[in-house]
Order: C-alpha cells, then structure tokens, then sequence
C-alpha cells in the first residue's frame, strides 16, 4: 500500500497582504522584497517588502510547525514533509540573498540554519522520525532567492539533519520547474552520499532518467511532478511503455478543476 505525507509550507515573503488577516504584511527572515508576482483571488499582483520577524516571534513559529504536524497525523496522514525548499520561510533563512539578519538566527551557515533544525526537532519530537521527511532545493533560485556558497551551507545542513534519523531527504535538483544544471550549483550527490537515510531525486527526470539514477545508485526514489499531473495513471504509463500526454501550462496555478483534475487515463482518452 502507499504512503501519504503532508507537506508543512509557510511560504514567508512569497505571499502578500492580500492573502494576509487584516492585509498584514507578509514575514520573512529579513525585509528583502522579491521580484516576482504573488497570486491572488484577483489574479497576479507584484510581491511587496515583508516584514522581518521579530526574534520573540520565532518560537511561535516552531509551535506551528509542532501543531500542523500533530494536525497532519490526527487527520490520518502516514507522516509529514517539512518544506524547506523553493525559496519559501526557512529556505529564506538558510541562504544569505534572503537573511541578512545580525542575531542568533543570521550571519554564519549555524546561525541561519538554526531555525530549520529548531523545526525538525520540534517535527520530530510529536511524529516518529520515520515518518518525517524534508524538503530542500540547494541551488534553485527559485522565488528570488541564492546563496553565496551553496554547497557549504547544504552539507552543513544535512550532517546535522542526520541527528534526528529523518526518513527521507527529498531534492529538487536544479532549479524548480526549470532545467537540472544551475550557474554557481554544485554536484549534489554530495548530498547524497552526506545523508543517511533515503534520498529522493526529483525534478525533469523521465522514465529512462529514473533507470539510470537507481542503477547507478545515484538516488534511492524518484519523485515525479509535473508528468503526474497530465497522466494519473503514470506508473501504469511507465509499466507499459506508454506515451505520456502534456500537461497545460496555463491551468497549472489556475485554482478550477481544468487542468488538474479533467486530464484522462490511458484507457479513458
């Protein structure tokens, strides 16, 4: 039988007031505004300049993690995936484009990564470690974000995630939705060999691709995306050697069911 995991987002500066209670600002680790448009109930509008988080806020931030966590399991879900990737809360944290804070949670790689860990712990301290995964994109710019030495701050960041026994590291490789090779990235296989439980690849990969990783043992899982979201009936695609249809660019954030839930299988188109 399949597992289902709840991905845990707070997406920090990447919304904007009009998504907010009382059109609050958005949050993030420092008040850097990204380019790039949020998408609202009234279409695209330009994200604005965030807030900075207070530092008498963040333990309140970690609780929500806690909660959401304990939430997911008492709804039925198998186990959680903390969301640290695609330029979103604590992928602003990690990187120094984003966090130019001066106290305990910016400055060095310990410091920016605290709040990440500071979540996994609390994560893992009301879901058994084998049912918490994590998320991470080490050299998508996706959301306006980069870091000036990526492959430090990442190794950095998965040894100490071995601490907490974590079932899964799951890696867009790349840059988000975009292509695998990324100016300043570095070979992630370091990743790889760093983490001590599963490692799941993900990003542009097709059939054949997925082969190659598994057996050159490059990665333990392959995660599918975007070609799940046109052919829901993918592995069956793949276990008969199926073509598979093309997604609709245009309807993938349009919030209706076209696009997302109308694309047939197989044996129905």
């Amino acid at each position: 039988g399949g597992r289902i995991f709840l991905q845990l987002w707070h997406v920090g500066r990447i919304s904007h007031p009009d998504l907010q209670p009382g059109h609050a600002l958005p949050v993030a680790p420092s008040a850097v505004k990204p380019e790039g448009n949020a998408f609202t109930e009234t279409g695209f509008k330009p994200f604005v300049e965030p807030r900075a988080l207070e530092l008498s806020e963040l333990p309140a931030l970690v609780e929500q993690y806690k909660t959401a966590a304990q939430l997911s399991m008492q709804a039925g879900f198998d186990g959680v995936e903390i969301h640290a990737a695609n330029g979103y809360l604590l992928d602003q944290f990690l990187r120094d484009k984003t966090n130019q804070r001066t106290d305990a949670y910016g400055g060095s790689i310990e410091n920016r990564a605290r709040l990440l860990l500071e979540v996994v712990a609390a994560v893992t301290s009301v879901v058994p470690s084998e049912r918490v995964g994590i998320r991470l994109s080490p050299i998508s710019p996706a959301n306006d974000i980069a870091d000036s030495d990526p492959k430090a701050l990442f190794s950095y960041v998965v040894q100490q995630l071995n601490r907490y026994k974590l079932v899964y590291l799951h890696v867009v490789e790349g840059a988000t939705g975009g292509p695998r090779e990324v100016a300043g990235g570095f070979d992630l296989q370091v990743l790889r060999d760093l983490f001590q439980g599963i490692y799941i690849a993900n990003n542009g990969y097709d059939l054949e691709m997925a082969a190659k990783a598994r057996q050159g043992n490059g990665a333990d899982l392959v995660a599918f995306g975007r070609p799940f979201i046109a052919n829901p009936d993918l592995v069956e695609r793949f276990k008969a050697g199926a073509a598979l249809a093309d997604f609709n660019q245009a309807t993938l954030y349009g919030g209706g069911a076209e696009g997302y839930t109308d694309y047939p299988t197989l044996q129905a188109s």
